[in-house]
């Protein structure tokens, strides 16, 4: 559009009088390596930061290039390239044919594509930056570990596990059941200098208290009804491991004295034993419950929970990272199909849609079990929606398309049974939950699943 015999595109970092970068062409004979540049004028360009339109210029005296040793005089057109209130480079034009002159709407179309490179530049070197730090992050975040997503909320966790992994400071993970806290604690323990030595979990809700103590410090032989021998515990088999306490927040208030004495001198002593015994062991504890409810109410003691609380880190619930659900159930699709020895090929959109549309209470653990069913359920090389739970079927939208018939009509006839008790029961979900002959807490959960709150309050208030 513009008249230029030369032209170019030229970058300069800081005050230096060279481009750093330049970007030539000649009309003729297409890219090249130099361009023809009046030196004067490119640095009164960026010294005023404004466009320069001349015309009759004579040769330049201090040429950029080598191939300025024509006599004739030039029209010569220099706009800035502007990034953040700052002069990045110019686009520069010039033309030494005879008879051929820029003027102003020249200049002004430059100036244009000057500032409009401008912007392009300033993306293209925050594409670059952002490019740049992924790879730092991800290099900060190479992990051996078993979980699987790739969401924000999961690379945070990858990035707390490769800071805390080197390390040997105490951690607490804490997280809603299913949503793989011990895998957490396994890719700390498989990451730090520990790995070749003993990981031991123990969860603390399934054990008696006698049993629980003897499992975490051993017993001597005769320490209780039952105790026909020594007993090593999890504490002294992992020395120079690593131990993992699994809901902690149901440990007793006896073992959690322990468990601190370990804390704080790293010695134990057997159940029903006088000897105390040095074991370095890192641990690393799990909670669903609130620790700090737990103090408040005296079934946590305060100072365990400071030595447990070094570092804590949670593990997002399944419905905050929605978009892990489909890695997910195929990761499972492919470990359970393989353990039933049936090629199961992958899973419909249909049911991928119900899947992602789930609330699943239980965390990843409820999809598993989910996608177990369907393999083990399923007659097709493809998990279909009538391979599903009925209760996964609940939460899906209306006007999506993408069920069937029948699975449709089953989901319409509950929302009608449901809303006419509840309608009779004059909105009351206990007496609602009698007529229907079902727990009420389930009528609730059908509700937020059947998403028949607004249906119920506008019946209400007519």
């Amino acid at each position: 559009m513009v008249p230029a015999q030369h032209g170019g595109v030229l970058l300069f970092e800081g005050q230096s009088p060279e481009p750093s970068f330049a970007a030539c062409r000649d009309r003729e004979t297409g890219p090249t390596k130099t361009v023809r540049t009046y030196r004067a004028i490119v640095d009164q360009a960026r010294r005023e930061v404004k466009g320069i339109l001349a015309v009759d210029v004579p040769p330049d005296p201090n040429p950029a290039a080598e191939d300025l040793s024509e006599p004739h005089s030039c029209s010569v057109l220099v706009a800035p390239i502007i990034i953040s209130a700052r002069t990045l480079g110019v686009v520069y034009l010039d033309s030494c044919v005879p008879n051929v002159r820029f003027h102003a709407d020249h200049l002004e179309l430059a100036s244009s594509f000057g500032a409009i490179l401008g912007m392009a530049l300033e993306n293209a070197r925050r594409l670059e930056w952002l490019e740049k730090e992924n790879l730092r992050l991800q290099a900060t975040i190479e992990i051996e570990h078993e979980m699987v997503g790739t969401s924000p909320r999961m690379r945070d966790v990858y990035r707390v596990v490769s800071k805390v992994a080197p390390t040997d400071c105490t951690v607490l993970i804490r997280g809603e059941s299913g949503t793989g806290k011990e895998l957490v604690a396994r890719a700390i323990h498989r990451n730090s200098p520990r790995a070749t030595q003993p990981f031991m979990a123990i969860n603390c809700v399934t054990l008696t208290e006698t049993l629980l103590e003897s499992d975490l410090f051993g017993h001597e032989k005769g320490a209780f009804t039952g105790a026909i021998g020594q007993k090593r515990g999890k504490f002294e088999l992992a020395d120079h491991g690593t131990v993992f306490l699994d809901e902690v927040g149901e440990m007793p208030l006896t073992c959690q004295a322990k468990v601190l004495r370990v804390l704080q001198e790293r010695e134990i002593e057997r159940v029903g034993g006088s000897r105390q015994i040095h074991c370095d062991v890192r641990l690393i504890a799990a909670t669903n419950r609130d620790l700090e409810a737990a103090i408040q109410r005296g079934t946590f003691r305060k100072d365990l929970y400071y030595r447990l609380n070094v570092v804590s880190l949670t593990m997002p619930p399944l419905r905050d990272r929605r978009e892990d659900i489909p890695p997910l159930a195929n990761y499972f699709v492919a470990k359970h199909g393989k353990q039933v020895r049936r090629e199961v090929t992958g899973i419909s959109r249909e049911a991928l849609a119900c899947l992602q549309a789930h609330d699943w209470p239980g965390n990843v653990r409820d999809l598993e079990n989910a996608i177990e069913r369907a393999v083990v359920l399923g007659s097709t090389d493809l998990i279909l929606v009538e391979d599903l739970l009925e209760n996964l079927l609940e939460a899906f939208p209306d006007g999506e398309g993408l069920i069937g018939g029948y699975h449709e009509a089953v989901r319409k006839e509950k929302m009608r049974v449901i809303l006419a008790a509840l309608e009779k029961a004059g909105g009351r979900f206990t007496e609602g939950a009698k007529l229907l002959g079902i727990h009420p807490n389930y009528l609730h959960r059908l509700v937020h699943n059947l998403s028949l709150r607004d249906a119920i309050r506008d019946s209400s208030e007519s």
